[in-house]
């Protein structure tokens, strides 16, 4: 057996994740030095974390093995801790340090009226109509928002790839009403809907596992080159689709080297997403180093993970399971070649 599989992990998402994150991260450092032509890849880079996150989290859910309302108040209690510590620790940093997004990074500036430190804190910057002040913070707002929708998913009785993939086409003709009228745009999570679906319909589907593992990296990688040479809305939707279909399809990798990267890149992707601003303005921007960018890139979101974000996970998790009325049954084990870290 290959050590992804003695850990319980992915493999395949947590090379799909990493990709994911450095395509973000590629993205920023491009535009930090004006340089605007791969600015595509950075949004399709958090078109991946959607799909990616949305089938993650349905097999949480599968783990958990609670039903109704009780997997619904231990789904949300669970996410928030996930979520909103390490944002606000952001948000907070970025107000002391009189830093705010410019569209090239971070960039010294006023701080934030009420209303948009608030939204930012609370992750509903777009329903407020307000800037997020760190730039990757724009799409947590949206991720949260599905957040509510996913536990009924999971407990919808017709779930299935077909009922999905209508629900998918009709979700993408709505996501028009946000772009033609700019007063709904607190619907704006219509827009990316289509980009989360898939990684539920990924969960519904047979696992064939018939296409080699070797095939997975150049695969994803291919997505990202499509999407940057065609970067509209409806390609990223169709992609997010074509990889939803395709995920169950793949063998796992085996390559050492490769899996051993990408769960590391995959464990500290949250930290990496939400630091690498202030990393390219403190290393880049202030000192000009990029040896002290790649000693804050490789360390920094690795005591963040270990020191905040993991202890307040397992809070959440406690916290969850106190305040249920009912007693979870036994987990079972997941599928060890679907779970992946989760986001």
């Amino acid at each position: 057996m290959s050590d992804s599989v003695n850990r319980g992990t992915s493999t395949n998402l947590d090379f799909l994740r990493s990709v994911a994150v450095l395509m973000v991260l590629f993205d920023h450092l491009t535009r930090h030095y004006h340089y605007d032509r791969f600015g595509a890849i950075g949004l399709f880079g958090v078109l991946l974390f959607f799909v990616h996150t949305s089938l993650v989290l349905m097999y949480s859910m599968e783990k958990s093995c609670q039903t109704g309302f009780a997997l619904v108040k231990d789904f949300y209690v669970r996410r928030f801790f996930r979520i909103y510590p390490l944002s606000i620790l952001a948000v907070l940093a970025a107000v002391a340090l009189h830093l705010h997004a410019d569209g090239r990074g971070l960039a010294l500036a006023p701080r934030p009226g009420v209303l948009e430190f608030v939204s930012n804190l609370l992750l509903v910057q777009n329903l407020t109509y307000s800037s997020s002040i760190i730039g990757p913070l724009w799409s947590l707002p949206l991720e949260v928002q599905m957040y509510l929708a996913l536990p009924f998913l999971f407990l919808w009785k017709k779930r299935s790839f077909w009922p999905l993939l209508g629900l998918w086409l009709a979700c993408g003709m709505l996501g028009h009403f946000p772009q033609a009228f700019p007063a709904l745009n607190w619907l704006s999570v219509l827009i990316f809907v289509p980009n989360f679906l898939p990684g539920v319909m990924a969960y519904t589907l047979k696992r064939e596992r018939f296409i080699p593992s070797y095939y997975w990296p150049p695969f994803v990688l291919l997505l990202g080159l499509v999407f940057l040479l065609e970067p509209t809305r409806r390609v990223g939707a169709e992609l997010c689709l074509l990889l939803g279909i395709a995920i169950p399809q793949f063998k796992e990798i085996t390559f050492r080297p490769l899996t051993l990267i990408s769960h590391r890149i995959a464990m500290y992707s949250y930290g990496i997403y939400l630091g690498h601003s202030f990393f390219i303005w403190f290393a880049l921007t202030q000192h000009h180093s990029w040896i002290l960018f790649w000693l804050m890139w490789l360390s920094i979101p690795a005591i963040l993970y270990h020191a905040f974000e993991h202890p307040l996970i397992n809070f959440g998790r406690e916290l969850a399971g106190a305040i249920s009325r009912e007693k979870a049954p036994t987990a079972r084990p997941l599928p060890v070649t679907l779970v992946s870290t989760e986001t």
